[in-house]
């Protein structure tokens, strides 16, 4: 039964390593190409956005299809798409709406993918025999070394080879996580058959997601909180560092140290959450870690030009934001039924990452319009300012409430 987990999180790690390259690799090759700010936040818009909608468009496809199935289908198509844009790239005559095809068909299917990894997941924690605050501790571990692994890679991969390239290695970790999934992971079941809104269709499906998320205020405070953070947070990556990096006398492997900062200290506020979590109230761990990480890098870029500072706020913020994910998570998947996983999570995901595409265009127009420097402490005062809710709101409350699902939901009832 722990072989089932252990290769779905081995196959999220190798999945999340490429991915943390091509957030490096992408908008460095767009920022260096076009010399455009807004351009490179107009290409992340591009591979957001389909994302975010394949995402909540393939929720009920998953239940229905298996996610085991497709999240295979889903890496194997991945590994073509992306491979696609190094390929035409190198030829030095591709077209910059060229390009924006093929990052959204990427990250359509990237949707897809991680959409079924997230049903897998908890599937696995409960025929692992974990408690689910646990078995989300573990995936966001990964989650962390991916990224501390990650970004220095990029960094050093994209001044060595070039960005075009350093793409090339992220569509084969598509075809290993692919061939991990389809050869270890074999949940014993895929859920609790049809929910009886499948009956009539995909529609009813979709609409049975709306409706649990609806009637949850946890859930939808979450989203709301999620949707404003993550636009603000991609601002931040995909323009404000890139740019922070051109500005200065560092070069591109900065994006990799300043990368390997924030991750040196996410693994070990994600060791430090594994020890003492379950000791600790979720909410109120939740809600300070929040307030003080999240924001601290964008203060950091804007108010001061030191490296070490710098890195240093990056570290102290992976400490703290590393207890967020493996709350957030073991919240949710406490509160879903298996039978509906696939999609109500594809529109809790949809909707806390609608932000993501809009906020590489915000951080574009910001860097170009009001400068660096402005620009990341006008996102940064916002990002403090929505961090606020969970102490002000009750319906964060819900965070505390540990609830345990009946067994026929934990492995499917035939």
């Amino acid at each position: 039964m722990r072989r089932g987990l252990v290769g779905l999180l081995a196959a999220e790690a190798i999945s999340l390593l490429g991915s943390r390259i091509t957030f490096v690799a992408l908008p460095w090759l767009v920022l260096t190409s076009t010399g455009s700010a807004l351009l490179a936040g107009v290409a992340g818009f591009a591979e957001m956005l389909p994302y975010v909608l394949a995402g909540l468009l393939g929720g009920p496809i998953v239940d229905r299809v298996g996610p085991r199935s497709t999240a295979v289908a889903a890496d194997v198509a991945s590994l073509l798409a992306v491979s696609g844009i190094p390929i035409l790239a190198a030829t030095g005559t591709i077209p910059f709406h060229t390009l924006l095809c093929l990052i959204a068909l990427a990250g359509a299917l990237r949707g897809f993918g991680d959409t079924a990894k997230r049903a897998l997941l908890p599937r696995m924690i409960a025929e692992a025999g974990l408690t689910t605050e646990r078995g989300t501790t573990l995936y966001d571990g990964i989650s962390r070394i991916a990224t501390l692994l990650g970004l220095p890679l990029a960094g050093v991969l994209v001044a060595t080879i070039g960005p075009t390239r350093v793409l090339l290695v992220d569509a084969a970790t598509f075809g290993v996580c692919a061939l991990l999934i389809l050869c270890h992971v074999r949940p014993s079941s895929t859920g609790a058959g049809p929910a009886e809104e499948e009956k009539d269709g995909y529609a009813a499906a979709l609409r049975c997601g709306f409706r649990y998320v609806r009637h949850d205020r946890l859930i939808i405070g979450i989203m709301s909180l999620l949707f404003v953070t993550n636009l603000f947070d991609q601002a931040y990556l995909t323009v404000f560092v890139p740019v922070w990096v051109r500005e200065g006398p560092h070069g591109p492997a900065a994006l990799g140290v300043l990368g390997t900062a924030f991750g040196v200290g996410a693994v070990a506020g994600n060791i430090l959450w594994t020890i003492l979590g379950p000791r600790l109230p979720r909410r109120a761990t939740f809600a300070v870690c929040f307030l003080i990480g999240g924001p601290a890098q964008l203060f950091a870029l804007a108010l001061s030009d030191r490296l070490w500072l710098i890195l240093t706020t990056a570290a102290i913020a992976g400490t703290l934001m590393a207890t967020v994910n493996p709350i957030l998570l073991a919240a949710v998947y406490e509160r879903i039924p298996f039978r509906v996983h696939g999609r109500v999570m594809s529109v809790l995901i949809a909707f806390a990452w609608a932000g993501i595409p809009l906020g590489g265009v915000l951080g574009g127009w910001a860097a170009d319009a009001l400068g660096l420097h402005a620009g990341a402490l006008l996102v940064g005062i916002g990002y403090l300012m929505v961090t606020l809710s969970p102490f002000l709101f009750s319906a964060w409350h819900a965070l505390d409430e540990h609830r345990v699902l009946p067994a026929k939901a934990l492995v499917g009832a035939k």
